[in-house]
């Protein structure tokens, strides 16, 4: 079974930085908790790049933007040239339509 590379752009690095810097202010475990559920993600994304929803939105969905949770966040995605190419992780409570 073929296999996608997923690549992150600079912001969502940053974005993902900030994440598990907070998220160990409240405790390693929080972090760790995080960490563990990104990459099992990206392993269910590497092999079924298309199962995540859509974007509901009609601007996002025109752009090809995909989204799944992670906990209390939101990673946003788009699947170009047979690779994911994560656009933001972003907390579910902000607007994220102003970030994307």
């Amino acid at each position: 079974m073929r296999r996608y590379d997923i690549h992150y752009l600079p912001i969502a690095e940053e974005d993902l930085t900030e994440i598990v810097e907070y998220l160990l202010e409240h405790g390693v475990n929080f972090a760790n908790a995080f960490i563990d559920e990104l990459e099992r993600l990206e392993e269910q994304l590497s092999m079924f790049p298309e199962s995540a929803a859509r974007s509901r939105n009609k601007k996002l969905r025109s752009r090809g933007y995909r989204m799944i949770p992670i906990g209390e966040y939101l990673l946003f995605y788009t699947l170009r040239y047979e690779r994911i190419y994560v656009m933001r992780i972003i907390h579910g409570k902000r607007n994220y339509l102003s970030l994307l």
